[in-house]
């Protein structure tokens, strides 16, 4: 069974301050931003402020495509996204866009309505965070996909939208370091960024430039060291994203078991009330250090890893740790062990797999797992066990059908 949604707690907010102006008389951005001003926002309570302005925003370039394509569009992001985005995001950066002079094309009988600071766009960077302990980036498995609309399916068999064919990318972000309390503040990805809320009157593709050069300029600590960036797309904006280098990708969250064959709850509270926490983590080993004066970056070339992923697994523990910290003797230090990473990829693809990548092959008609086993070098008695949570029945000989 797949499961989607996120576990959060909503808190109260200040009403929303209403905008002085109608959106339908804000005017597109110029190529250039010439007549915009751009705003580089860090304080979370800026864009609580501005919500309004946000949901009208989104609103109003909806009604503007309608009125273009003539075609009925996908419902812009609501409030209550929006209030759940900045009131979990940890951390929440982005940008701002509004109006500082009028256009040149700007309709003369609207000149009344025009005044500087109006919203033209807006974007929100956080990093990526989820609250399921079963979550995994997956484009291989049966589920990643199946619940697409049939128009989107379609495009996607016949390759009309990127996507993640062999789960190489998929496996790239399964591969990297998490950590986190699934039932506090949630299991971090530190090496993943998320585009959280994206909103824009033409200045749709600079926003996002600012922020992937915003990304690629951020450097490393404790909490962040971004590699990829993120997001979830509506079906009218795959197209811009894909123009901007994006690719779609599979993830999955499966229901977990207990030991005694019972369904995990999704209870707040254990049986005794108490609040719930369980850290769930990446595959971790623990190295003690020998004598005084070592450092995380000696023991992260040994290990040959990111010095920044041993600091975000210790930082819990040692939160002022750096690079080049001196460390006591006896100090413990937590190393990603990308021997049991599980990023799946297709078995098919070329190149070296990433960590230890679990692979999947799809089968021709009426080959066995005999014959496949045979055909890439692995024991028949470890594929079958590998695949009977699958398909419980299967034997050696079994004819598969194609796919």
């Amino acid at each position: 069974m797949i499961l989607t949604g996120l576990i959060a707690q909503r808190f109260a907010g200040k009403p929303l301050r209403q905008p002085d102006y109608s959106m339908r008389d804000v005017p597109r951005t110029s190529r250039d931003l010439s007549n915009s001003v751009i705003y580089h926002i860090t304080d979370r309570e800026h864009f609580n402020d501005s919500m309004a302005e946000y949901v009208l925003l989104c609103n109003e370039v909806m009604r503007r495509k309608a009125l273009q394509q003539k075609i009925k569009s996908s419902k812009p992001l609501s409030l209550e996204y929006m209030a759940d985005r900045l009131d979990v995001d940890d951390p929440c950066f982005g940008f701002m866009v509004r109006t500082k002079t009028v256009p040149s094309d700007y309709p003369i009988d609207q000149m009344e309505y025009f005044h500087d600071g109006m919203l033209q766009g807006f974007i929100t960077v956080t990093t990526f965070t989820n609250w399921q302990k079963s979550f995994r980036w997956d484009s291989t498995h049966n589920s990643a996909f199946a619940y697409d609309e049939p128009d989107l399916a379609a495009k996607m068999v016949s390759n009309d939208r990127k996507w993640d064919k062999d789960g190489c990318l998929a496996a790239s972000l399964q591969n990297t370091v998490k950590c986190g309390d699934a039932w506090n503040e949630g299991i971090v990805w530190p090496k993943i960024a998320e585009i959280s809320l994206l909103g824009a009157l033409g200045c749709g593709k600079a926003l996002l430039s600012l922020v992937i050069e915003k990304l690629e300029s951020m450097q490393a600590n404790e909490k962040h060291n971004y590699d990829y960036v993120v997001l979830q797309a509506t079906d009218n904006s795959i197209p811009f994203y894909e123009s901007m280098g994006f690719v779609r990708v599979g993830c999955i969250t499966e229901q977990l078991l207990k030991a005694n064959g019972d369904k995990d709850d999704d209870e707040d509270d254990d049986e005794e009330g108490n609040e719930k926490s369980e850290i769930v983590s990446s595959p971790v080993f623990t190295v003690t250090a020998k004598k005084h004066g070592e450092t995380p970056a000696q023991y992260a070339k040994k290990y040959g890893v990111d010095v920044w992923d041993i600091i975000f697994l210790s930082h819990y523990i040692y939160p002022d740790m750096t690079p080049n910290s001196s460390l006591m003797k006896g100090t413990v230090l937590y190393i990603p062990d990308v021997s049991k990473f599980d990023g799946c990829t297709s078995i098919n693809k070329d190149g070296p797999l990433l960590g230890g990548a679990v692979q999947w092959h799809s089968s021709e008609d009426n080959e066995t797992p005999k014959e496949i086993a045979t055909k890439f070098k692995v024991a028949c008695k470890d594929l079958l066990a590998a695949n009977r949570v699958r398909i419980a029945d299967l034997k050696a000989h079994s004819k598969l059908m194609k796919g």
